[in-house]
């Protein structure tokens, strides 16, 4: 039986092996039957790399857990959503398109609730809409609102500005208290004269001039965002853990670019890393490719599959695969050969970004042995240091140990 599971196991990787081997060979397309089922987790994993994203969700982080996004109403634009930026100095407001919200929250990044429903336009939508009175003999909105004034002596009834210095427009007399009464409010058209108790109403879009009733506007619904709690683990450690190695490269004098962009030489593909590093040494370009994944509990081949396959597409000097909390067996034994640096685990230690820092150190200087040339530097038992060479060193970078 143990054999068994044993060959079972082989086989499955052995057939994952052979996919990333074809993938050098195949059309560009193939790539995009990867992992159909985890397409949702790479745009999430793609997203968490933008900057304006890893830039919001590091403010959310910040706040309370139930801090919201909610929108404020702007007279010019309609709806907005901003989050401020905490600084030292100058808090700065960040506007953040509706758009960019639902798709994060689409992705299960943000969590999505309603917050309110407001009228709109029928026609272009746009919430920017005014509310009229009008004169519902004439249709004029040209309407004076006032209040009718009954002097009980003489019996005399009529809109309240008609009663001037407090007389009595009919017998003169002044009005005393106890000897009129307030009839209420009412309604005088300046156009045709009518008077009447009960307005009609239209609204104006303020948008594109249209004119309707309130029974023809249309209804739509104002959410408000939160950060997912559920994904509040997952989304600290991509958003920490790759600020952490960018300030890594960049103390080891490299230029950073996060997202890092770069064109596949045979598929003429556009390839993105989580992060890309470059830096000149000795007349040499240096160039770091990193990917980042996190996944509960384990991390699945998948991303490794597509990340071999970019890197075989672009030049790269020291790949870097980094799994959050762990990468799975399956994975591992995919990675074997390919002299990935992987490294499990958040590296929010001093002691872990050390060991990180001295092992690209170390392979900067293999690769300037002798230019041109693939010389693997050798571990301390005389064995070329392939992947699994160095494995038990690299692979529990950053995880902490049960004992």
């Amino acid at each position: 039986m143990k054999k068994n599971l044993l060959d079972d196991t082989k086989i499955e990787t052995d057939n994952e092996q052979a996919a990333v081997s074809k993938m050098s060979t195949e059309k560009p397309e193939a790539i995009l039957t990867l992992g159909l089922d985890d397409k949702i987790e790479l745009e999430r994993k793609e997203a968490y790399i933008e900057p304006k994203t890893r830039q919001l969700l590091r403010e959310l982080i910040q706040c309370e857990e139930k801090y919201q996004i909610i929108p404020n109403y702007n007279p010019e634009v309609g709806f907005v959503y901003q989050i401020t930026e905490q600084k030292t100095n100058a808090p700065e407001t960040l506007n953040i398109s509706q758009d960019f919200l639902e798709n994060l929250a689409r992705l299960d990044i943000l969590h999505k609730e309603f917050y309110d429903s407001v009228s709109v336009c029928p026609v272009c939508h746009s919430p920017i809409i005014t509310l009229h009175n009008r004169c519902p003999k004439c249709k004029s909105h040209n309407i004076d609102k006032t209040s009718l004034t009954e002097h009980i002596l003489c019996g005399f009834i009529d809109q309240r500005n008609k009663y001037v210095n407090n007389r009595c427009p009919k017998c003169g007399e002044r009005l005393v208290e106890g000897q009129f009464r307030n009839m209420g409010r009412w309604f005088v058209c300046r156009d045709c004269s009518e008077r009447f108790e009960d307005p009609e109403y239209d609204v104006t879009c303020r948008s594109c001039g249209k004119g309707f009733l309130i029974k023809e506007s249309q209804l739509t619904e104002i959410p408000k965002f939160s950060l997912n709690l559920n994904r509040k683990k997952e989304i600290r450690q991509n958003v920490a853990s790759l600020e952490s190695f960018r300030e890594l490269l960049v103390n080891l004098g490299f230029s950073v670019e996060i997202p890092g962009l770069a064109m596949g030489q045979k598929s003429g593909m556009q390839h993105q890393f989580s992060l890309i590093a470059k830096k000149q040494v000795n007349g040499q370009e240096i160039n770091v490719a990193l990917d980042l994944a996190v996944s509960e509990p384990e991390v699945s081949s998948s991303p490794l599959i597509l990340y071999i396959y970019k890197t075989s597409e672009v030049k790269v000097d020291i790949p870097i695969f980094v799994a959050m909390p762990v990468l799975n067996e399956t994975a591992k034994k995919i990675a074997q050969g390919h002299e990935i640096l992987l490294i499990e685990g958040s590296p929010d230690e001093k002691e872990v970004i050390e060991n990180i820092k001295s092992e690209i150190e170390s392979r900067i200087g293999a690769k300037l042995i002798e230019p041109g040339v693939k010389e693997k530097p050798k571990n301390n038992d005389g064995q070329r240091n392939s992947f699994m060479g160095k494995f038990g060193k690299i692979a529990d970078f950053g995880k902490k140990s049960k004992n």
